[in-house]
């Protein structure tokens, strides 16, 4: 067995091949029957499946093996079928959405999936007693109407041309109504769960009546947590999981260079951000905050840090993937030269700039992000002080709290999931306090059309102003690595990881069981 002692010694030799994507091309159908066994990048914070709770990753890895929502989406974030079979927009404002369920879905006690089970599960996570995360999303609901038994009208209060991906996330899946005993999870998911064990192996047997086809193919998918990135892939070298969620991109190359090992890289919208509060001295003048947007080598950070798993960013947080990325603005430069000009004429002494970033934000990213800034910045004549910062109230104490600190984002199915939560002027994650009532305005008008090309040129708009003016500096967007064994098919890029817990519905082994 390969251990963590010797393993992290195979790291460090010399010529490892770069990461792998797998091919897609499968020479053989899908063949039915087998475990998958994966190791998640953590453990499970709690045994309750509750989705109007904040939970961890294996929660959320659980609820989408059990759960279903209305709307999935697909490699480009694009909204698909699911258990709703369509959905239109009543008018053309669109305000007002009808949803029409496909017929034949079951829970897995074999209720049948009716409108009054989407009701009362929206209406769940819309209750403020219920204290839910998801609730600042459907606030602009304001009545949901079941039409007939298989149709649904949700009524809103102001234009959503996004509303249906916005029921394609995480923990928007139909519970029966008056459903309340999380710890025995109920869904119409393509896996059946017993419960949740936060400490030990979870064994989840596939649901025989599956609305999707003859999904999902395998008989079972076991998970376990392990917060140890070492120990994951050494688990995985072992031969002791199929699987792993999450690996490093120093990793990477170490198991893209094993026979029968593969690494999925999807392009994704994952970033950093080192946000500077624009109305605290110096960040307040714009030629700082420029200045020292300008003192990012982003290629070098793609490089050193992200073995070149990742993409450039351009100071604003919608990734290349995107249909609206401005692909027109020109990427800022490394111009130590601009930054110096920059803060002759803010004409301010910055003094010893401190950078607190912590492990609790990106593993071995974040704090390596900061002190690579704090390197380059230092070539420039700028004083940059990398703090780590311990991950325990990293996010209570120091995010949204110190005026220069790393944060993190994951990938958001929308341009407006992103601004909306943290670049909108009252927005309660405004993490760099940048107040705009007109970049506000073209958020709702973003929001309102359905006209594609006038939705292109508004978002454009919002993202010249973040590069131009913001204090958000975004050097990269990240590539979510997964890992698995060859003969596991069935597994795709996607910008929301391979290894959702819903992927595993397509997931196939192409070996003898």
């Amino acid at each position: 067995m390969i251990t963590r002692r010797n393993f992290t010694g195979l790291i460090g030799a010399a010529a490892l091949s770069t990461a792998s994507r797998p091919s897609m091309a499968q020479q053989t159908a899908p063949r039915r029957g087998g475990r998958v066994r994966v190791m998640l990048q953590e453990t499970a914070s709690s045994s309750l499946l509750d989705p109007t709770k904040v939970a961890s990753w294996a929660v959320y890895f659980a609820y989408e093996l059990i759960g279903a929502r209305l709307v999935n989406v697909d490699s480009h974030l694009q909204p698909i079928p699911a258990l709703a079979e369509s959905w239109e927009a009543a008018n053309g404002k669109v305000n007002d959405w009808i949803f029409r369920l496909r017929r034949g879905a079951e829970f897995h006690d074999g209720r049948s999936v009716t409108a009054r089970d989407v009701i009362y599960t929206i209406n769940r996570l819309r209750d403020p007693a219920a204290q839910s995360p998801l609730r600042v999303l459907v606030d602009h609901v304001s009545d949901i109407v079941a039409e007939d038994p298989q149709t649904i009208r949700f009524k809103l209060t102001r234009p959503d041309a996004d509303f249906p991906l916005l029921l394609a996330q995480d923990r928007f899946h139909i519970l029966p109504e008056g459903y309340s005993r999380f710890d025995k999870p109920l869904g119409a998911g393509a896996f059946i769960a017993n419960g949740l064990d936060p400490a030990g192996v979870n064994t989840y047997r596939r649901n025989p009546n599956f609305w999707d086809g003859d999904k999902p193919y395998l008989d079972e998918v076991s998970f376990q947590g392990n917060q140890d990135p070492i120990a994951r892939v050494s688990a995985l070298l072992a031969g002791d999981v199929d699987a792993v969620q999450t690996i490093s991109f120093a990793l990477a190359k170490r198991v893209a260079a094993v026979t029968g090992l593969e690494v999925v890289s999807s392009p994704s919208g994952v970033h950093n951000v080192v946000a500077m509060h624009v109305d605290k001295a110096p960040f307040d003048h714009v030629e700082v905050r420029e200045a020292l947007k300008c003192l990012f080598d982003r290629s070098l950070l793609r490089d050193k840090l992200c073995a070149g798993q990742a993409s450039i960013a351009n100071d604003h947080p919608i990734p290349p993937f995107s249909p609206f990325y401005h692909s027109e603005l020109p990427v800022r430069p490394y111009d130590p030269d601009r930054a110096r000009t920059l803060l002759r004429q803010a004409g301010v002494d910055l003094g010893q700039l401190v950078l607190h970033a912590s492990e609790a934000v990106t593993p071995n990213v974040a704090v390596d992000l900061a002190q690579m800034f704090a390197d380059t910045a230092r070539q420039a004549g700028v004083n940059v002080q990398a703090r780590r910062d311990p991950v325990a109230g990293y996010w209570d104490n120091i995010w949204l709290k110190e005026p220069l600190m790393v944060g993190g984002w994951g990938t958001r199915y929308t341009p407006d999931a992103m601004l909306r939560v943290a670049y909108r002027s009252d927005a309660k994650w405004n993490e760099t306090r940048w107040r705009r009532p007109e970049i506000d305005r073209m958020m709702d008008d973003a929001l309102a059309t359905t006209d594609l090309e006038r939705r292109r040129l508004l978002y454009w708009g919002i993202q010249e102003a973040i590069h131009k003016e913001g204090g958000a500096a975004i050097p990269l967007f990240f590539n979510q690595l997964d890992a698995k064994a060859s003969y596991v098919k069935g597994v795709a890029p996607s910008p929301l990881g391979a290894l959702k817990g819903s992927a595993f519905s397509e997931i196939w082994l192409d070996r003898e069981i």
